[in-house]
């Protein structure tokens, strides 16, 4: 029998890469509870099946629980793969997978190149709002190359970390021309502090990378949003005020 523990660093890349959206339908899988608080309606999906009886089940198979057998999808969606093996094979829901990828990435792209003041305010009313308790030392400023290798960032968020860089002077021009003289100074220690929050939960790499993305962009997954909450986090990133020098 297979193992259903998916491991909860692979279930945050599925989302990230999915842009929090089915791979099929392109439905967004985050529903609003009580006070508004986000809750995931979305299902981790097995391509090539989990247990014998399964859809598309490989005997041969070793890890299940891989992220490139994995989908994220809506269970209306996840119902209908699974009822309809011979039409959703390994092979068209690994194309499915491929191809909704890409397009959230082209769609981050597309925000990114277009984000305006408007959305960067959002995000930044948002961060200065959490209360600081504590501050931390400032990190040493280190070529963007080396920090990723040190912290063992991923090929895919260095693409992340790359597209964030186009509107990092957006951000500097945003903060500069902010009246308020105090503003860039608390955005920066409430962001290093959710920082080393994360990191005392034991999160590292790509999984502290994604968790930052989701604060940075209000745990929302409009694209204008996560574009301005990558350029914000980039950032952040280049000037090493967050991740080790």
């Amino acid at each position: 029998m297979g193992n259903r523990a998916i491991p909860p660093k692979i279930i945050k890349v599925i989302w990230a890469k999915s842009g929090g959206r089915c791979a099929i339908c392109k439905t967004e899988i985050i529903m609003k509870g009580k006070e508004n608080n986000p809750y995931p309606i979305g299902e981790v999906a097995h391509i090539e099946g989990l247990n014998p009886n399964s859809p598309r089940y490989n005997p041969y198979m070793k890890d299940r629980n891989s992220y490139d057998n994995l989908i994220l999808l809506c269970p209306t969606c996840h119902t209908k793969i699974d009822r309809n093996p011979d039409y959703y094979t390994v092979e068209k829901l690994k194309q499915i997978k491929y191809d909704h990828e890409s397009w959230v990435d082209e769609q981050l792209m597309t925000a990114t190149l277009n984000t305006t003041f408007a959305e960067l305010e959002v995000i930044m009313e948002y961060l200065i709002s959490a209360p600081i308790d504590y501050l931390q030392d400032e990190l040493t400023v280190i070529p963007p190359k080396e920090k990723i290798h040190k912290n063992e960032l991923s090929k895919e968020v260095e693409k992340y970390i790359i597209m964030g860089m186009i509107g990092i002077k957006q951000v500097e021009e945003y903060l500069n021309k902010n009246p308020d003289h105090g503003f860039a100074n608390r955005l920066k220690h409430g962001f290093v502090q959710k920082y080393y929050e994360l990191k005392e939960q034991g999160l590292t790499g790509d999984n502290l990378f994604y968790e930052l993305w989701n604060f940075a962009s209000v745990n929302s997954n409009d694209f204008k949003k996560r574009a301005a909450g990558l350029n914000v986090l980039t950032y952040f990133f280049e000037i090493c005020e967050v991740f080790e020098k």
